[in-house]
Protein backbone atom coordinates (compact mmCIF):
# COMPACT_ATOMS: atom_id res chain seq x y z
CA UNK A 1 0.00 0.00 0.00
CA UNK A 2 1.39 3.40 -0.91
CA UNK A 3 1.89 6.19 1.62
CA UNK A 4 -0.93 8.22 0.00
CA UNK A 5 -3.35 5.30 0.20
CA UNK A 6 -2.48 4.74 3.86
CA UNK A 7 -3.02 8.43 4.58
CA UNK A 8 -6.40 8.36 2.82
CA UNK A 9 -7.36 5.21 4.71
CA UNK A 10 -6.36 6.81 8.02
CA UNK A 11 -8.30 9.97 7.15
CA UNK A 12 -11.36 7.89 6.31
CA UNK A 13 -11.07 6.01 9.61
CA UNK A 14 -10.73 9.27 11.57
CA UNK A 15 -13.79 10.71 9.83
CA UNK A 16 -15.83 7.55 10.43
CA UNK A 17 -14.76 7.57 14.08
CA UNK A 18 -15.75 11.22 14.47
CA UNK A 19 -19.14 10.70 12.83
CA UNK A 20 -19.90 7.61 14.91
CA UNK A 21 -18.96 9.45 18.11
CA UNK A 22 -21.25 12.35 17.18
CA UNK A 23 -24.08 9.96 16.31
CA UNK A 24 -23.64 8.09 19.60
CA UNK A 25 -23.87 11.35 21.54
CA UNK A 26 -27.03 12.36 19.69
CA UNK A 27 -28.67 8.95 20.12
CA UNK A 28 -27.80 8.81 23.81
CA UNK A 29 -29.24 12.27 24.37
CA UNK A 30 -32.50 11.36 22.69
CA UNK A 31 -32.74 8.07 24.60
CA UNK A 32 -32.07 9.81 27.92
CA UNK A 33 -34.81 12.34 27.29
CA UNK A 34 -37.27 9.69 26.10
CA UNK A 35 -36.68 7.05 28.76
CA UNK A 36 -33.95 7.60 31.34
CA UNK A 37 -34.35 4.16 32.94
CA UNK A 38 -33.99 2.35 29.63
CA UNK A 39 -31.05 4.59 28.76
CA UNK A 40 -29.24 3.68 31.98
CA UNK A 41 -29.74 -0.02 31.32
CA UNK A 42 -28.46 0.31 27.78
CA UNK A 43 -25.49 2.45 28.85
CA UNK A 44 -24.53 -0.14 31.47
CA UNK A 45 -24.65 -2.93 28.88
CA UNK A 46 -22.53 -0.91 26.44
CA UNK A 47 -19.98 -0.05 29.12
CA UNK A 48 -19.73 -3.66 30.28
CA UNK A 49 -19.37 -5.01 26.74
CA UNK A 50 -16.67 -2.44 26.04
CA UNK A 51 -14.70 -3.27 29.19
CA UNK A 52 -15.00 -7.01 28.49
CA UNK A 53 -13.76 -6.54 24.90
CA UNK A 54 -10.79 -4.45 26.02
CA UNK A 55 -9.85 -6.98 28.70
CA UNK A 56 -10.03 -9.75 26.09
CA UNK A 57 -7.69 -7.84 23.77
CA UNK A 58 -5.15 -7.59 26.59
CA UNK A 59 -5.58 -11.19 27.74
CA UNK A 60 -5.44 -12.68 24.23
CA UNK A 61 -2.85 -10.17 22.96
CA UNK A 62 -4.99 -10.11 19.81
CA UNK A 63 -3.35 -6.90 18.59
CA UNK A 64 0.16 -8.21 19.13
CA UNK A 65 2.76 -6.63 21.39
CA UNK A 66 0.87 -3.32 21.44
CA UNK A 67 -2.37 -4.87 22.71
CA UNK A 68 -2.17 -3.37 26.20
CA UNK A 69 -1.31 0.13 24.94
CA UNK A 70 -4.07 -0.06 22.34
CA UNK A 71 -6.64 -1.21 24.91
CA UNK A 72 -5.63 1.56 27.31
CA UNK A 73 -5.83 4.23 24.61
CA UNK A 74 -9.22 3.03 23.41
CA UNK A 75 -10.44 2.63 26.98
CA UNK A 76 -9.41 6.15 27.88
CA UNK A 77 -11.09 7.65 24.84
CA UNK A 78 -14.31 5.69 25.33
CA UNK A 79 -14.36 6.45 29.04
CA UNK A 80 -14.18 10.16 28.22
CA UNK A 81 -17.06 9.75 25.78
CA UNK A 82 -19.12 7.77 28.30
CA UNK A 83 -18.50 10.40 30.99
CA UNK A 84 -19.75 13.15 28.66
CA UNK A 85 -22.72 11.23 27.31
CA UNK A 86 -23.76 9.09 30.28
CA UNK A 87 -22.90 11.65 32.92
CA UNK A 88 -20.53 9.34 34.78
CA UNK A 89 -17.39 7.31 34.27
CA UNK A 90 -18.26 4.48 31.97
CA UNK A 91 -15.88 1.59 31.75
CA UNK A 92 -13.25 0.96 34.36
CA UNK A 93 -10.32 3.34 34.25
CA UNK A 94 -8.09 2.44 31.30
CA UNK A 95 -5.24 1.40 33.57
CA UNK A 96 -7.55 -1.14 35.21
CA UNK A 97 -8.38 -2.70 31.84
CA UNK A 98 -4.86 -4.03 31.54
Amino acid sequence: MSHDALTEEQAAERLAHHLLKEAYQDLASVLLSANAKAAESLFYAIEKRTADALRAIVTDQSEGAASTRIARTVGSELNDLFERVHGRGGIAAPKRVA
